[in-house]
């Protein structure tokens, strides 16, 4: 130990463990770790760094999209639209004014973009900041579609705690060169579609609040005047906030309408979650399709406790889910789902996926049923 100190290594043993605690007091004086009660200094590769005061198991655990490892896995898309399958609607030019959006015009250089958080279709979205608070913004590359404009439009007029908070949009000079960039409230849970593959199954009273928003944000929808039907209920289009609350976004499918006795004859939306009534030649439908795709929203969420998680018909083609569902009326597994959460939901469920939508309840008649039960297993 001398030696390798560059210390005399003539003397008695006294003397030269006095030489090597001399050797240590003048070397190790600026070390901001205090010597053991043994007198013994630890050597640096096995010194142990300092606890912090906050336990790690007191620590919040960080929202879904601010998690560096979180679970992704794509769900089907919406199918495009196209002149086959939806009515012809004028085109309509991102005038804000015209949109009554003119106050919702929000600054460029007030955006900023921090991480991209996903894409699809014909737009990127990302994380940021506008006015010193994080946001969601949605890039459109490209010129916006007549769809986009209409779910401007839509937003510009929603105002719910279960829908997704509109802040403004960003229209460039040259669209063709600068992308427009819509901002939303920043749900920072992600998608309920990735939120039960990263989060552990909560209780059952945590399940039905989540049901409940879901319920209340179509209600909300479907009873504003003129009345709207989503058409594209899903768990990927359904967004979580930090403090778990439920939020319904993507609009583009969405219809107006006008009189509450009409009926609609427009085919759009995700195959797995339709209702059946969809899928005629030549459809008439209501808000009850809405009533029907929440019902498999609640599904999927029942699967919550399951390790190997699906969704609605996963892994089957068009053709196989149309002569399941609308030829031969099945629908997914209840099996054990009466045990491990509780009848009364399963129960609901099941009148939500009738076949014939005269026997769906409203989607206020669900609101009800479920504050019943949130209150009756809170």
């Amino acid at each position: 130990m001398c030696e390798c100190r560059d210390l005399e290594i003539s003397g008695t043993k006294p003397q030269l463990a006095e030489a090597l605690l001399q050797w240590r007091d003048k070397h190790c004086s600026d070390t901001t770790s205090s010597p053991s009660s043994t007198g013994t200094v630890r050597p640096p590769s096995t010194s142990k760094p300092r606890r912090r005061n906050t336990r790690s198991s007191d620590a919040p655990t960080p929202p879904v999209l601010e998690r560096s490892h979180r679970v992704h896995q794509d769900e089907p898309r919406t199918p495009p639209l196209t002149s086959q399958n939806e009515d012809a609607e004028p085109e309509l030019e991102l005038d804000l004014e015209s949109l009554g959006l003119d106050d919702r015009e929000l600054p460029s250089d007030k955006i900023i973009k921090l991480s991209k958080i996903g894409s699809g279709g014909f737009k990127d979205v990302f994380i940021g900041k506008y006015r010193g608070r994080k946001v969601a913004i949605a890039e459109f590359r490209g010129q916006l579609s007549a769809m986009d404009v209409k779910e401007l439009k839509l937003l510009g007029d929603f105002n719910h705690p279960n829908i997704v908070r509109f802040v403004g949009v960003s229209v460039p000079a040259n669209p063709r060169d600068t992308p427009v960039m819509i901002i939303s409230e920043l749900c920072a849970n992600g998608d309920l579609f990735d939120y039960v593959r990263n989060v552990d199954p909560p209780r059952l009273y945590r399940v039905l609040s989540i049901m409940l928003d879901i319920a209340q944000g179509l209600e909300y929808l479907h009873t504003r005047k003129p009345s709207v039907i989503h058409r594209d209920c899903k768990s990927s289009n359904i967004l979580i906030t930090s403090k778990g609350v439920a939020k319904i976004t993507d609009f583009g499918l969405a219809k107006v309408k006008q009189s509450t006795r009409s009926m609609v004859r427009s085919l759009v939306g995700t195959v797995n979650w339709q209702a059946p009534e969809l899928w005629h030649p030549h459809p008439k439908y209501n808000h009850k399709v809405d009533v029907f795709s929440c019902a498999m929203v609640f599904w999927e969420m029942l699967q919550w406790h399951v390790p190997n998680k699906k969704f609605p018909w996963e892994g089957m083609n068009e053709h196989a889910i149309y002569d399941l569902v609308g030829a031969k009326h099945q629908r997914p597994s209840i099996h054990g789902l009466k045990t491990r959460w509780c009848p009364e939901i399963v129960d609901l469920m099941e009148r939500m996926w009738a076949q014939d939508h005269n026997d769906r309840p409203t989607i206020s008649e669900v609101v009800a049923e479920l504050r019943t039960l949130a209150q009756q297993y809170r």
